[in-house]
């Protein structure tokens, strides 16, 4: 199945062009935060699934041109991401002519994994605005995994039966020195959708293609099959670190191909079953407050943006 959230934080599901209604499935559903039902209805979805088989047949449709979509999970406990695990997005890192000149990149191997604040999450079609206008910042796009129960420790030949699907996601970088949750955890720096995917639609964890365009033009090609850690090699090694819970979203990490995002610019992020991510970039760079203090000046100066 595709699930989506749309317009008032309705749930349904996607056929084709049309999406189909199942809140009244949904256990505690209300349009506002914390939004824990859905991860509700991700934990229970597996003893629920035949109710929704038979509510489709007379659920209430609507074409999905005529709604918007939301993010498919608003407010997952947790982000985890996995750096630099592509072998080709190391070696355009570092070296001669790498975005950090000359560095030693290493890989996942070395760095293990971080976090992304759930903040971060804006869906498909939403504009974000861009911190720094002296400072460059990337797109990364990634596979997002979505987990579907609670897990301790699992063992890679078990992480299929704590996926629950998978949807797009783009890791939007600002490149520096600083430690990766700052530069990478600002509002709207981690768009996911436009649905989830459910993992018993997904033919092989190990063969999802995905690419990014940038105004029209393809930036970024890949496929999960180039990953350092696969999938399931990430869900164990995520679980290891942390308790994992219903709707986390673990991010695949990025293939060669990363640039920088410009004000004005669109992204479209597509990933093989899942669809198509939209991504608008304001026109202009965010505007700094100016009530915070001599010491934020010069906090912003230090990195590249107007106090």
């Amino acid at each position: 199945m595709k699930i989506a959230a749309f317009d008032n934080w309705r749930v349904g599901v996607v056929k084709g062009s049309v999406i189909l209604d199942i809140t009244d499935l949904v256990p505690g559903w209300e349009p506002e935060w914390p939004f824990s039902w859905m991860l509700k209805f991700i934990e229970r979805f597996d003893a629920i699934r035949p109710q929704i088989a038979q509510h489709l047949e007379r659920a209430p449709r609507r074409s999905l041109s005529d709604v918007r979509l939301r993010p498919p999970i608003p407010a997952p406990s947790k982000i985890i991401a996995a750096p630099v695990n592509y072998r080709l997005h190391q070696h355009e890192m570092g070296g001669a002519k790498g975005v950090y000149q000359d560095a030693n990149i290493k890989t996942i191997e070395h760095y293990g994994i971080f976090l992304k604040p759930p903040s971060a999450i804006v869906g498909t079609g939403e504009t974000i605005t861009l911190p720094f206008a002296g400072r460059r910042t990337d797109h990364e796009a990634e596979v997002g995994v979505i987990i579907g129960k609670t897990v301790k420790n699992v063992v890679e030949s078990e992480a299929d039966q704590a996926i629950f699907g998978i949807t797009g996601l783009l890791d939007l970088s600002v490149r520096g020195q600083e430690d990766r949750p700052f530069r990478k955890g600002f509002d709207g720096f981690c768009p996911i959708g436009p649905v989830v995917l459910t993992r018993d639609e997904i033919p092989d964890l190990e063969h999802i293609a995905f690419h990014l365009r940038v105004n029209g033009i393809t930036r970024q090609q890949g496929n999960t099959k180039d990953m350092i850690y696969s999938i399931r090699r990430l869900v164990s090694l995520a679980s290891y670190q942390t308790t994992l819970h219903p709707g986390d979203i673990i991010a695949s990490g990025t293939p060669e191909g990363v640039g920088e995002v410009k004000a004005g610019d669109r992204l479209e992020l597509t990933v093989d079953g899942v669809g198509t991510l939209v991504t608008l970039v304001h026109e202009s760079y965010a505007d700094p407050p100016s009530n915070m203090g001599e010491w934020f000046n010069k906090f912003l100066i230090s990195r590249g943006a107007p106090a």
